[in-house]
């Protein structure tokens, strides 16, 4: 070594300090950095947790109003077929009372002792001929 390198050493010296503790003072930086990036990871993933949750309340709200609309409009179909066969219950009752009430009847006795016969007619002829009333075709 010569004498003019060694002068230099303290220098040197106190370069190499100096970048130690530049170096020291960016590890600590980046460190903290990290730990920053590491909490706004965290907060993401929990922000985005947070959205997907408000995504699934939202859906399942939207299909329950779907739902719920779905079972108002069958409640008012149901009504109204409810209401449609009241009044064909009613018509039906009615038809039957009318065709049911006997216009005419007469009994016609035999001079033989033999049991007569009772003839009896009905209001309107509301049967329909084709259709026995025995009950079977």
């Amino acid at each position: 070594m010569r004498t003019g390198d060694l002068d230099e050493l303290p220098a040197q010296l106190a370069q190499l300090r100096e970048l130690i503790r530049d170096a020291h003072g960016a590890t600590k930086d980046l460190r903290a950095a990290i730990k920053e990036a590491r909490a706004f990871a965290d907060g993401l993933v929990d922000l985005v947790d947070k959205a997907a949750e408000a995504a699934r309340r939202a859906a399942f709200e939207a299909g329950c109003a779907q739902v719920t609309e779905l079972e108002a409009h069958l409640q008012r179909e149901m009504n109204a077929s409810a209401a449609k066969l009241n009044q064909a219950v009613i018509e039906a009752r009615g038809h039957i009372s009318r065709a049911m009430t006997p216009k005419l009847a007469s009994l016609d006795l035999t001079d033989t002792g033999e049991p007569g016969v009772l003839l009896v007619q009905f209001e309107g002829n509301l049967f329909d001929a084709d259709i026995p009333t025995d009950g079977h075709p």
